[in-house]
């Protein structure tokens, strides 16, 4: 009897003993993740405030070198664009010049599919520090009033492709070909108009192209 008293002791004990240790270990974890815990005491729009610094500091950083030209609106035929855009760590800068502008409803041997063909006779001269690929100065989208936002296109032997690199102070002259319904009067209007780059346009009338 005495030893069965024995064994029922020990066996309250070690229960009391595992209870202890296991409202510790959780008393330790609660104080632990308390403490991990960054109280936010700022309102709402104190938050929305520094996160909006936080992303123009970001800008002002990876563009605050870019000091982009004036944005030249309403340009005609023989005018000279100044054209400059920055994206990530790339910044290029062109001048970009309407030589002339002809329309008529058939391209070699190609009728318009959307009324008649206007091809824009364009100079790029490279104002950039390396060399770039003539195409990326030359996002110019054609507007009328019947239609916007028309992207330029080649066709052998009207609208050759444009060669590829263009050495620093260095130009290449050819050819945009846009089909379009047929306007009064047109745009070419650079497609990056954005923060990180000025916007040009050119504008003429069906009597102004050749």
């Amino acid at each position: 009897m005495k030893r069965k008293m024995i064994r029922v002791f020990i066996l309250f004990i070690s229960v009391l003993f595992i209870s202890a240790c296991s409202n510790s270990a959780e008393d330790e974890e609660v104080g632990e993740t308390a403490d991990d815990v960054e109280e936010n005491t700022a309102t709402p729009e104190e938050n929305e405030d520094k996160e909006e610094n936080d992303n123009n500091d970001g800008n002002d950083s990876l563009y605050g070198d870019l000091d982009l030209p004036e944005d030249q609106l309403g340009l005609s035929i023989g005018d000279t664009a100044h054209y400059k855009y920055g994206y990530q760590d790339i910044i290029r800068e062109f001048e970009i010049t309407l030589n002339s502008v002809e329309i008529t409803d058939t391209a070699g041997d190609q009728p318009s599919e959307e009324g008649n063909y206007v091809l824009a006779n364009i100079t790029l001269k490279n104002l950039s520090e390396v060399p770039v690929i003539a195409e990326d100065g030359l996002s110019l989208y054609l507007d009328n009033e019947n239609v916007g936002g028309l992207p330029w296109f080649y066709i052998d032997g009207v609208a050759e492709k444009w060669p590829g690199e263009v050495q620093p102070n260095e130009s290449q002259t050819g050819v945009l070909l846009y089909d379009s319904p047929v306007g009064t009067s047109y745009s070419l209007i650079s497609g990056d108009s954005s923060a990180n780059a000025n916007t040009i346009s050119f504008e003429f009338t069906e009597d102004e192209a050749e």
